[in-house]
């Protein structure tokens, strides 16, 4: 019997207290079994009305009730599936960000860097990787707003900066080729802070340049401080953004960049970590290598369970002082022991 049939027979014997009982029972059961209840709500507003008995307000309460209960349960099943949908999305893009993320092992290279989204996506970014048999290229950035979008403009911001690094020497230059690509395509309102440069093994030069970014820390072997505030404002908001080149040695000591989220990190009654804290973190940690001690320093945070991450959390380093026996592994061929020298696994073009 169809849907109709059946709603026409049960409500023509409607007047008995039994046969509304009966024709509830076998409405609930029909609506519990169909994963599209719309047709047979259909016919069942239609063949209730038309043969109501009268006076049974009641039974015209429980069908409607009955009825609109399916109707909300087949909305909520529809919400759920297109969470479900969603969360997959969120899912293939966190995998496409992790993706591209350096995909180096701790101690091959005098440079490491660790993120920590505080969602699914990470509206943060770092990347890494060795121009020539002495250079290494770097960038670390913060992209305004969370969520897909942000995903979307990071990848895309992270993929400029490995297509046009290779081709522009200069940091400067190279952020604002970024930025005037930016310009023309970012969504109204999105942004992207950024910090770029390369690093030579050599001889410890550093040249970077930094557009709305925090400003990078430089640690010396005498335990002081100096930071490199940005220079020109954030990417994609004028089309005629130019930072300036900042040239610094290292000589030994060790470069940190960093996003926002990690120096605004605060404890739940409110402290900031700030500034002066994260050189706290990094001086109790620094005698740890490189990438345990990047890990350890977001670690630290969360030992007592009094802090709360309200941003991603991203930090970069490059440590000088660099010894690859530092991370228990023994020089590669093609690098001398002192730990001087990109990798010749790590080379453009060892890969080639």
């Amino acid at each position: 019997m169809s849907d109709q049939q059946f709603l026409r027979a049960a409500g023509k014997t409607g007047g008995s207290l039994s046969s509304q009982l009966d024709f509830l029972a076998d409405l609930g059961s029909r609506l519990a079994a169909t994963d599209d209840p719309s047709p047979l709500l259909d016919a069942a507003y239609r063949e209730m009305h038309a043969h109501q008995p009268a006076g049974s307000t009641g039974f015209v309460r429980a069908v409607t009730g009955l009825l609109d209960l399916a109707f909300a349960n087949a909305a909520l099943r529809l919400r759920l599936a297109e969470q479900l949908r969603a969360g997959d999305s969120l899912e293939m893009a966190a995998d496409l960000q992790r993706s591209l993320q350096p995909h180096c092992a701790p101690g091959q290279l005098p440079i490491w860097g660790v993120n920590r989204p505080a969602r699914k996506l990470s509206g943060d970014f770092f990347d890494f990787y060795p121009l020539d048999r002495e250079r290494i290229a770097f960038a670390l950035g913060d992209v305004s707003g969370k969520g897909m979008n942000a995903a979307l403009l990071m990848a895309k911001t992270i993929s400029l900066f490995r297509c046009l690094g290779k081709r522009i020497e200069s940091p400067a230059l190279l952020l604002e080729a970024i930025n005037s690509e930016l310009c023309e395509t970012a969504s109204r309102g999105m942004f992207v802070t950024m910090v770029a440069g390369h690093y030579r093994t050599a001889d410890g030069r550093v040249c970077l340049a930094n557009a709305g970014h925090q400003p990078p820390l430089l640690r010396r072997r005498d335990r002081s401080y100096q930071s490199f505030p940005a220079s020109a404002p954030p990417l994609g908001i004028l089309a005629s953004t130019r930072p300036a080149d900042e040239r610094l040695e290292l000589d030994g000591g060790e470069l940190y960049v960093f996003t926002d989220g990690l120096t605004e990190y605060r404890y739940v009654s409110g402290e900031r970590l700030g500034v002066e804290g994260l050189i706290q973190l990094i001086e109790a940690l620094a005698e740890a290598p490189l990438a345990l001690r990047l890990e350890a320093l977001l670690a630290t945070l969360d030992q007592d369970g009094g802090w709360e991450a309200r941003d991603d959390l991203t930090v970069l380093a490059i440590d000088d002082s660099w010894v690859r026996s530092d991370a228990g592994i023994e020089p590669a061929e093609g690098v001398a022991a002192h730990g001087r020298g990109v990798p010749a696994a790590s080379r453009p073009e060892a890969a080639r």
